[in-house]
């Protein structure tokens, strides 16, 4: 055994050139071997391709383990053996040692697609299809000066061209095996059978011939000068064609010949290099058509036309002998026409005309016809009759004459010529489908270089629709090339160049050009095309190169990444010998043994386990390499120092291509910290009865704190479902009282009583709002917000909301994150939860606003608050107050539980803070004691949005007007800045510095509309004085307070008096103006509607729609028409509702909107229709969907006006039904749940909130009639 340290690699070759003794060979001893020698064979060992590597002048070959594979029996005799020595090319060798010639003389060479191993690849079932690439190993000469080639390195590469499709495309398979000729693939040049069809096996016999050469297969066929064409064609590559050949064949298992007439093709198959690989065979068994041209030549020659006389009347035959040999018939006896007729197919009876005999008429019925007949003897021929009828004797009946002549052979032939042309149709579609069915672009031109043919897949990978864009069109309008550089060279086109100059061309990469712009590699090669010896264009076929790039870079990639796994990787890896041997280790474990590289590849796994452990690891070891069975173990691992750790080892073996153990995988992780846990737990066990005590009491508070949010769910959804019907509800009462206020019978006495009802409507109102906040339906309008800027904002009013004996305490972080909220909720839930700190502390108190940044992560905390981990702000409310007993405290979020007095409270502050908190996507909690006070903790998203500000002024617009204003104010600067900036809005002003010249001056009879006054004034009449007087004297008059401090003149408790108007110092400009604007405008209304109301009851003008009046919220507004907003304050009548007139006429009917109503409550239904008819519109009222689309098809109508739930189909769907019908229709939703309908329907649609008021729906209907 050779001793070669040099070598890498321990497979079979490997171990060959080990075991082989080379001191007799041409190489000599491997200890001699060149350098260059060495690192070419240890190349080809490691490549993962098929690789033979040819060396020096005796070109011996060493090859690689895949290469052995693809040899077969040829190994391992070939290996060591000289080239010209080996049957190694089957078929191929030739052009394969021609190949590695020129390599010799320092030229590259490569094939495609050439029969290398038909012998292994049959035994294997494997194509043999491969591109052979022979690369020269250069040598530095003996005198240093210059380098010779020393060997051949040959790499390997299965094709996918034609043939492996071919061999591999089952719908191709399926196609040959069902064609009717037969059909044979011969490979070589001893034309070794590759395939056949059935048709084959049917006219040969059922013998195997697969892998047979064809003189060993058929030998009945070498005398019969077959063979000899088969070379011809092999040798010449030209399709050779015979038809009628007469052979005689022996079938299977038979000692007889028989004789047969064949039609014939031979096609050559060539390979990648141009070369002749192999034949088609393809034929048709004529056999039977012969014999028939032979009996119809006897036929022809006994000759002849049969003539025939027929009369019809007596139905007297009478023929020739030629007619009788024609039909078959005896040459005595009688011939009836039932007899010829009974001889005639069927299908030819209704051409035979003696039916027409008895119809009459002037056409002749024994016309010219054709049929086909099957004479007593089984013969078939095809015979032709012409007859005419003779007019001998009208009394006697006509007479016909007539003859018959035999046509079989002219049938004969015009089947065997349609037979024909099917069978070139059935090969045209065959090879295009051969064509089709690769994924190889193919494609022709001729030597114009104008494109004549293309395939599927050139057409697929090129993007082209069609062939139409691409035949009769120039190779280069079709297809764009670029080399490396971006750069193409048409004049050196390698297509053109076998199609004008006829030599094969190879391109290994070459860029193409779809028609989108975009580029892919390939390779391709062109071969021209000769007929009778004149060359008329090339073929090319190309690969894309694409998936194969694709595939080398993955490759590389995933070696290197796993190279670096190993490397890098935290858990310790090793490969192993069979012996227990280290071969290969990592960092990680180098580590972990702390020990180096070298030292732990002297060692065995014994080496480094405990002794203890060894035994056990061993078996396992050697059990694994037996049967293949991983494992995992702990045990013990040792240090230098003697110390032991441990690990968990998972062992696994690594075989080669037939399942032979080559070495072995360990996977260890260090577990000593595991072992210790695992030590310690089982010291914990002691303790377990107590631990188990304190999770089933953690366990029930987690239950108690489930169900409790649960029951806030279940109350949520009632409330939400009460708050909806409340809202019908009310919608019905507050409709129908509208109504009645605008019956001019009613006294005073009795409107008083319906204002005083419309205003427990409004509180209704406010009530289901407030049900809505907390069962989430509220429709909120959140924006980017933050709450630093809120709680500062509302600081005036946060503190005259709590009072002054409450110190108000307000810590917030700095750069506090945004959140999305909808500001006006935040503020009332802030107020709410301050008002109820306020009557928790009854004698005064501190109340705490803190904001915090903050992350939340735990688990636990996240879980029950049903948050997703993330970033939030944390807003707390705290009192120092009452708190609250655990009784009270698990119902404080319920709605209408309140602790407080009868009529003092709701019991919906903190519902509805809950129920915003949870539809904004936050949390609340409520922490508290009895007497220890209360928090309140709040959690908002954050959110990265950039803070959105409003000014709730700046889209108001500062105007002035002509009324006189009264200014009170002591502080003369100050005097004269309100002064002035009145007067520059139009205002007439007066003045006065104290509330004796105030008063004064509105005891003169001035007419004066408003007061502005500080609420502390020098002098003996208090403000509170000079308002009452003030009023008493001008009933009609405006009263604004404004001051830095308003202490207890105007506030009580920390709260306005009723029916005061305050405006706080510091204020802006256009704060003055705005707030006097809106006074003024809604003292003007309320003038001018008292006065219309006055003229109303005078005239008694009860039913005029034009009088019509509508109700108006305290702090509403109401668009003039001029286009201003008169607002409306709590200044108005002790009702809390003030009444007005609608600005506009009302409509007649005749010019009202149609509308559809459509509520399942009757009452409300009624009242709808009612109001509507009132503003001189028409409606129609049901009470389902269904109803209602029976209604639309039964009459037309404007708007669509239903509620959401409705029994059955919802008000949603049935809008949308209605829509498909009728698209111009308007659809109004009238709903609890407000805008969000509308918001959320996907179509154009309006939302009328309920409860509504005559106003809004006014309103909405102008909107639809004026669009």
């Amino acid at each position: 055994m050779a001793d070669i340290s040099w070598l890498r690699g321990t497979g079979l070759a490997a171990q060959i050139v080990t075991a082989t003794d080379w001191t007799t060979s041409p190489l000599g001893a491997p200890a001699q071997w060149s350098p260059t020698l060495r690192t070419s064979l240890n190349i080809a060992l490691h490549s993962p391709l098929p690789s033979l590597l040819v060396w020096g002048t005796a070109r011996q070959m060493l090859y690689n383990d895949a290469f052995a594979a693809c040899i077969g029996t040829a190994h391992p005799a070939a290996f060591g053996a000289r080239l010209s020595e080996s049957a190694l090319w089957r078929g191929a060798a030739r052009i394969c040692e021609a190949a590695i010639g020129a390599a010799f003389k320092g030229q590259q060479q490569q094939l495609g697609r050439v029969s290398l191993f038909p012998d292994a690849a049959a035994a294997a079932g494997t194509p043999d299809q491969w591109d052979l690439t022979c690369v020269p190993v250069w040598e530095d000469a003996a005198d240093d000066q210059s380098a010779q080639v020393a060997g051949v390195l040959c790499t390997l590469v299965r094709s996918t061209g034609l043939d492996a499709a071919l061999a591999h495309t089952d719908m191709l398979r399926d196609l040959m095996e069902q064609s009717p000729s037969f059909k044979a693939v011969v490979r070589g040049p001893q034309h070794v059978f590759e395939r056949v069809n059935g048709a084959y096996f049917k006219l040969f016999g059922d013998r195997p011939v697969l892998g047979l050469p064809a003189r060993e297969a058929l030998p009945e066929l070498l005398d019969e000068n077959l063979y000899e064409l088969l070379d011809r064609v092999y040798q010449t590559g030209q399709t050779y064609t015979e038809r009628g050949a007469r052979l005689f064949l022996r079938r299977a298992h038979e000692t007889g010949f028989e004789g047969a007439v064949l039609d014939f093709v031979f096609q050559p198959i060539k390979g990648g290099d141009g070369q002749v690989a192999g034949i088609f065979i393809e034929g048709n068994d004529v056999t039977e058509r012969f014999v028939a041209e032979e009996r119809l030549r006897i036929v022809d020659r006994a000759g002849g036309i049969g003539i025939f006389e027929w009369f019809p009347v007596s139905g007297k035959l009478a023929v020739s002998d030629r007619f009788r040999r024609l039909w078959g018939l005896p040459a005595e006896g009688e011939v009836t026409s039932q007899q010829l007729v009974d001889m005639i197919d069927e299908e030819f009876h209704p051409n035979l005309g003696t039916s027409r005999i008895k119809e009459g008429g002037p056409r002749n019925p024994l016309e010219y016809t054709e049929y086909h007949i099957t004479r007593p003897d089984g013969e078939q021929r095809w015979l032709a009759r012409k007859g005419e009828v003779v007019q001998d004797d009208p009394r006697a009946g006509s007479r016909y004459v007539g003859v018959v002549f035999d046509v079989t052979s002219r049938k004969l032939m015009e089947q065997a010529l349609a037979a024909s042309e099917a069978s070139v149709r059935a090969n045209n579609a065959f090879v295009r489908q051969l064509l089709d069915s690769t994924d190889q672009g193919f494609f022709s031109i001729d030597r114009e270089g104008i494109v004549t043919l293309c395939n599927a897949a050139f057409l697929k990978l090129l993007g082209y629709a069609g062939e139409k864009d691409v035949l009769g069109r120039s190779i280069h309008e079709v297809i764009l090339t670029s080399a490396d550089d971006g750069s193409g060279a048409r004049g050196e086109c390698a297509v053109l160049k076998a199609a004008r100059d006829g030599v094969t061309t190879h391109v290994e990469s070459e860029d193409f050009l779809r028609v989108d712009g975009s580029s892919f590699p390939v390779q391709y090669q062109a071969h021209p095309v000769w007929q009778d010896g004149e060359l008329q264009g090339a073929l090319c076929t190309f690969i894309d190169l694409t998936e194969r790039r694709r595939g080398m870079q993955a490759l590389s990639w995933s070696e290197n990444r796993l190279t670096a796994i190993f490397n890098q990787a935290s858990v310790c890896f090793s490969e192993l010998d069979l012996e227990g041997h280290y071969l290969r280790v990592n960092q990680a474990l180098c580590r972990m043994l702390g020990r180096t590289e070298a030292e732990i590849l002297q060692m065995t796994l014994a080496d480094v386990t405990h002794p203890d452990d060894v035994p056990m690891n061993m078996t396992l070891f050697k059990r694994c390499i037996a049967d293949g069975s991983s494992f995992t173990l702990e045990k013990r691992y040792l240090r230098p120092d003697g110390s032991a750790f441990w690990v968990s080892s998972d062992i696994s073996r690594i075989v080669d291509g037939e399942g032979r153990p080559q070495a072995m995988i360990a996977v260890s992780t260090d577990i000593t910290e595991r072992r210790r846990a695992e030590d310690a737990l089982r010291e914990l066990n002691d303790t377990l009865e107590q631990r188990v005590v304190e999770e089933i009491l953690e366990r029930s508070r987690a239950e108690a704190a489930l169900r409790q949010m649960q029951k806030m769910e279940a109350v949520g959804q009632l409330t939400g479902g009460v708050a909806h019907d409340f809202n019908n509800v009310l919608q019905i009462i507050g409709g129908n009282l509208q109504l009645l206020q605008t019956d001019p019978r009613l006294d005073d006495r009795s409107r008083q009583r319906v204002r005083i009802a419309i205003g427990a409507v409004d509180r209704g109102a406010k009530l289901s709002s407030q049900l809505l906040a907390f069962a989430r339906r509220q429709p909120l309008q959140p924006r980017s917000i933050n709450l630093e800027r809120v709680v500062l904002n509302m600081d005036d009013l946060l503190r005259r909301a709590v009072g002054e004996n409450i110190e108000i305490s307000t810590v917030i972080t700095h750069d506090l994150w945004n959140t999305m909220l909808d500001p006006n909720q935040v503020e009332n839930l802030i107020i709410n939860t301050a008002i109820n700190s306020r009557d928790a502390m009854p004698n005064g108190g501190r109340l705490t606003l803190q904001i915090d940044n903050v992350q939340l992560s735990d688990p636990a905390f996240l879980s029950q608050a049903d948050l997703p981990p993330g970033d939030y702000v944390e807003l707390q409310i705290s009192d120092n107050g009452a708190g609250m007993s655990p009784e009270v405290r698990e119902r404080a979020f319920e709605p209408f539980f309140t602790t407080k007095r009868e009529g003092e409270g709701t019991g919906l502050g903190l519902s509805m803070a809950y129920g915003f908190v949870k539809q904004s996507k936050g949390h609340i909690s409520l922490h508290s004691e009895a007497g220890k006070g209360t928090t309140i903790r709040i959690y908002f998203p954050r959110c990265i949005d950039q803070e959105v500000v409003i000014d709730d002024n700046r889209d108001m617009e500062v105007r002035g007007g002509d009324e006189t204003i009264l200014v009170v104010e002591d502080d003369p600067n100050l005097q004269l800045t309100v002064i002035d900036t009145l007067s520059s809005l139009g205002y007439r002003v007066l003045k006065a510095d104290n509330g004796e010249r105030a008063l004064a001056i509105l005891q003169s009879g001035i007419p004066v509309d408003l007061m502005f006054t500080d609420v502390v004034m020098p002098g003996s009449v208090p403000v509170t004085e000079l308002a009452r007087q003030a009023r008493q004297l001008l009933p009609e008059i405006e009263i604004l307070f404004t001051s830095g401090y308003p202490r207890d003149a105007i506030v009580h408790e920390g709260r306005l008096d009723a029916g005061v108007e305050l405006l706080s110092k510091p204020y802006r400009i256009n704060q003055l103006a705005q707030r006097i604007r809106q006074m003024l405008s809604g003292r003007a209304h309320r003038i001018e509607l008292a006065q219309m109301t006055r003229e109303r009851d005078q005239a008694n003008a009860s039913a005029d729609a034009n009088a019509m009046l509508h109700v108006l919220p305290v702090g509403g507004s109401h668009r003039q028409p001029d286009g201003q907003d008169t607002h409306f304050d709590q200044a108005g009548s002790a009702g809390g509702v003030v009444m007005a007139p609608e600005a506009e006429p009302i409509a007649e009917s005749a010019s009202g909107l149609r509308l559809l109503v459509v509520e399942d409550n009757i009452d409300s239904q009624q009242l709808v229709c009612e109001l509507l008819e009132t503003l001189g519109h028409q409606a129609r009222g049901v009470i389902s969907a269904e109803d209602a689309q029976q209604a639309l098809g039964e009459q037309s109508f404007d708007v669509l006006f239903t509620d959401v739930n409705l029994p059955g189909m919802s008000g949603v769907d049935l809008a949308r039904s209605a829509l498909e019908r009728f698209p111009e229709m308007a659809v109004i939703f009238a709903s609890g749940y407000g805008a969000m309908v509308a918001r959320n329907v996907g179509f154009a649609s309006h939302a009328l909130p309920k409860p509504y008021d005559i106003d809004q729906l006014q309103e909405i209907l102008k909107k639809i009639a004026t669009a």
